[in-house]
């Protein structure tokens, strides 16, 4: 892990704005809160909010102008670093000559006119729907909406097997109230009815239905003529408000087109200052000066040192190592062959600042561990040549996009050499396609998972043996470091002794190892059961509680068992990989007799086929040796709580910043 300083820095208020831009672009510093619950700064405070309001800004604008814009560079291009390389001072000089208030005001009222055309519509279609089944009233929707002074309309529902009752019902009404029916099929669930009645009737009416099951529809107030005049109204303004609605979105896109570019450039500068200036607020002031105080590598100090002293005379910064009782941040800082599995380290949890980087002791398992459960040449090279494409393509890679992927190389090399030893080639390609190379494949196995499984789980079982006690050692170690003599023997050596014990006995008497080795590890198991016996109950006050524990503690060997065989997975999964591949060939192979164009579908299923297998079976060889890792290698040893090195850098999400 990397040394870290303290800095404390303290500056001329008039420099600030400098100081910050200086420590944002060097991009190691991590500010340090204000020791005291205080204010921000003024004029940091107006600045803060005046940045804030930009990004507010520009945040809307990105979120409602990107479903309208063509972006020419995809995201993936983005991510693997094709962005534009511009200064802060010339995104300053384009964020000057924005408006972005403006452009936002124009974007909303566009977005309300079109929500507005949208509902609209929305309606215009329910009206459209409504009219479409109402082809059987005889008069105009007048006599429904409006009535006349003497009769009402009413338009409604009723299940099929109320209708009856609700004729009955208003027999009682005859001379009062007309019912017309809509022409509908004994079978229907419910009928649409209009019921005209006598205004004076109206309440006993009315009563009547609702006691019968009559459901009433809501009829437009705007509704005048009959059911075809509306419904020719209705299309007329539906085509209005639709040809309303694409100009409004066309002036969307112009809007989209016009602006999106210098948005995104604007989004990283406003997200820059706005880090800055929070970054600032969090330093103490007095009438003239500011004190800001910041974590830095030890081996980028002296650059910092010298950029802010070179901005005033009235600069000062002195470094300081950690105090006892401070935890500063974690930087894992290895080598070029261990710097892409930090990322795994990262994803559980970070070490804290004096304790244990696991990286380097899980890379060579992650490693080996990815490469059985892919377990094929084939995958391999198409993972190698994808990788040598993007890092041809692409030159501007940032730095932990090209970890993340160089991880997979080394993932691919692993695979690649267990693909060899193990004959995998795209499943069984060679066998099925190429016999002529069958000699040389089979010249170069040493294991067989497909013939001999047997072999494979012993030798994945050996690995877990090997991967647990491993971890076993470094949690000895950190307790020998720490002083902790009496745990280390007793909570970690003694299960060393027993399991690797147990194993050398088994495998001795098995005859896989030497007679002498069952001896050794009787002798080994039989030591290590005492010390696990009376490490647990020494803390115990009489004899039977110390017994109790102690063959309780015991009892905890099976959950090793279990730690141990969940390394059958490396068995299970380059198994699986490689059955895939099997059926993918005899698809291919299948097809390959149908005439004619037997060699066209064969060519399709066996890419496309590989192409889904590598996807999946890359997903699982990334996963399970993960959990591996995270499970039961790290519940050995680690337990991280370190809190993540974060420095002040520049956002870089649309452009990349230059000096």
């Amino acid at each position: 892990m990397a040394k870290l300083k303290k800095a404390e820095l303290y500056y001329h208020k008039s420099v600030h704005e400098e100081i910050a831009e200086a420590l944002q672009e060097t991009g190691v510093c991590q500010i340090i809160g204000s020791s005291e619950e205080a204010l921000r700064p003024a004029d940091v405070e107006a600045r803060l909010t005046e940045s804030e309001g930009r990004l507010s800004d520009v945040r809307y604008l990105m979120r409602t102008l990107t479903p309208y814009y063509d972006d020419p560079v995809s995201s993936l291009d983005r991510t693997l670093g094709e962005r534009a390389l511009i200064s802060m001072s010339d995104l300053s000089k384009l964020a000057g000559e924005t408006d972005l208030g403006a452009v936002a005001s124009r974007v909303r009222d566009l977005e309300h006119e079109i929500a507005e055309a949208r509902l609209k519509l929305s309606q215009l279609r329910a009206n459209k729907a409504l009219l479409a089944g109402l082809e059987f009233l005889p008069y105009p929707l007048s006599s429904i909406t409006e009535g006349t002074q003497r009769l009402a309309g009413l338009l409604g529902t009723v299940k099929t097997e109320q209708l009856k009752a609700l004729q009955g019902a208003l027999e009682a009404f005859s001379k009062d109230t007309e019912l017309i029916l809509e022409p509908h099929d004994a079978k229907a669930a419910e009928v649409r009815v209009l019921l005209y009645y006598s205004r004076d009737k109206g309440a006993a009416v009315l009563d009547a239905c609702t006691k019968n099951g009559l459901s009433a529809i809501e009829v437009p107030a705007s509704f005048r003529g009959t059911v075809q005049e509306e419904a020719v109204k209705a299309d007329a303004a539906l085509l209005d408000l639709e040809k309303r609605e694409a100009a409004l979105l066309s002036d969307l896109k112009q809007e989209a087109e016009r602006w999106m570019p210098a948005v995104q450039k604007l989004s990283d500068y406003w997200n820059s200052l706005t880090q800055r200036y929070q970054a600032l607020g969090r330093s103490d002031e007095t009438e003239r000066t500011m004190h800001t105080r910041f974590w830095v590598p030890a081996k980028d100090a002296a650059r910092v040192q010298k950029k802010v002293e070179a901005i005033s005379p009235n600069v000062a910064l002195t470094l300081s190592d950690p105090a006892e009782d401070e935890e500063p941040p974690t930087l894992l800082e290895n080598g070029s062959l261990i710097r892409p599995f930090n990322i795994l380290t990262e994803l559980y949890s970070p070490p804290k600042y004096r304790g244990i980087d696991p990286t380097p002791l899980l890379a060579p398992f992650f490693f080996l561990f990815f490469g059985m459960c892919l377990g094929d040449a084939g995958y391999a090279i198409v993972m190698l040549g994808t990788i040598w494409w993007a890092f041809k393509k692409y030159r501007r890679i940032p730095m932990g996009v090209k970890d993340f992927i160089t991880l997979f190389a080394f993932s691919a090399v692993s695979t690649f050499a267990y693909g060899v030893v193990s004959g995998s080639f795209f499943g069984n390609f060679i066998d099925s396609f190429l016999p002529f190379l069958v000699p040389l494949k089979n010249a170069l196995m040493l294991v067989d998972p497909m013939t001999n499984p047997m072999q494979v789980l012993g030798i994945s079982l050996l690995l877990g043996v090997v991967h647990l006690m491993f971890g076993l050692l470094i949690a000895a170690y950190d307790n020998f470091r720490q002083g902790n003599l009496v745990d280390a023997i007793g909570a970690d050596i003694s299960w060393f002794l027993l399991i690797v014990g147990l194993s050398f006995l088994g495998t001795g008497m098995g005859g896989i190892l030497p007679p002498h080795f069952a001896l050794l590890g009787k002798i080994m198991a039989i030591t290590g059961a005492v010390i696990v016996f009376w490490y647990a109950g020494r803390e115990k006050t009489n004899i039977f509680g110390k017994v109790i524990s102690g063959f309780l503690a015991l009892y905890g060997s099976t959950s090793y068992l279990g730690d141990i065989l969940s390394y059958s997975r490396l068995l299970a999964l380059g198994f699986g990989s490689a059955v895939i591949g099997m059926i993918i060939n005899l698809l291919g192979g299948m097809a390959a007799e149908i005439p004619y164009i037997g060699w066209l579908i064969a060519v399709v299923v066996i890419v496309g086929g590989h192409i889904f297998s590598i996807l999946i079976n890359i997903l699982g060889a990334f996963v399970h040796p993960l959990r591996l890792q995270y499970v039961e290698f790290f519940g050995k040893f680690y337990t991280g709580g370190g809190e993540p090195f974060t420095p002040l850098v520049n956002t870089e999400e649309y452009v990349e910043i230059a000096d």
